[in-house]
């Protein structure tokens, strides 16, 4: 991070990639980092030729408080979400995206569209589950995404998050319309989970005594 003026300053917290040769030439350059979202962590080169990478994006007061957030339990006052680009370094364009924020149920707000049984929706992600403990528990990096990986063979992607203590596997076939919606792709699923692995307290599903991964 080189920019004074960053969402984010922790650890993992990147906001340039480049390709370096041998020779230490910078061969190319591509940053994603200012005051609303900054690259971070880990990024995948596919088999394509193309580069995903996972980015912080803010969230202020009035969006998570719109999609169902509960501000009475939890002290901060915006949220760090994760997303994904895919980029085609030649061209430097964006040619594919998904956004956790797309894909979000809760139980706390009833007035707002993504209210419903967390437990009966295993494919969505509950706003209001924290997951970090000690002095990241309720702060504002609400996901911490480490890990990102790609599956050629099947068109989809593996996400690894810290905070939720999950594993995620969302179907990369999908235009970048239908990855925030719930339909289409070869799932039908959309850029909803197609199956996720870990922690089931994240979705109402288990106890902490079933928790399989830290």
């Amino acid at each position: 991070v080189d920019n004074p003026g960053s969402v984010s300053t922790s650890g993992g917290a990147g906001g340039i990639i480049e390709l370096v040769s041998w020779d230490n030439e910078t061969l190319w350059t591509y940053k994603v980092d200012d005051s609303t979202q900054i690259q971070h962590h880990d990024i995948h080169f596919t088999p394509h030729g193309t580069i995903m990478m996972i980015i912080w994006q803010k969230k202020e007061l009035d969006e998570i408080v719109a999609n169902g957030f509960d501000t009475l339990s939890y002290f901060q006052r915006s949220i760090l979400t994760d997303y994904i680009i895919e980029i085609d370094p030649i061209t430097d364009s964006i040619i594919w995206e998904w956004h956790a924020w797309d894909h979000l149920i809760q139980d706390y707000d009833v007035t707002v569209d993504n209210y419903g049984v967390v437990a009966d929706h295993p494919e969505l992600l509950d706003i209001n589950f924290i997951g970090a403990t000690g002095n990241q528990a309720g702060r504002a990096d609400w996901m911490h995404c480490n890990g990102i990986d790609y599956n050629a063979v099947l068109d989809q992607i593996l996400l690894s998050c810290k905070n939720t203590n999950e594993l995620y596997i969302i179907d990369h076939s999908t235009t970048t319309a239908e990855a925030a919606g719930h339909t289409g792709g070869n799932s039908g699923k959309g850029g909803d989970f197609l199956y996720r692995w870990g922690n089931p307290q994240a979705y109402d599903s288990g106890l902490s005594s079933d928790q399989q991964l830290f």
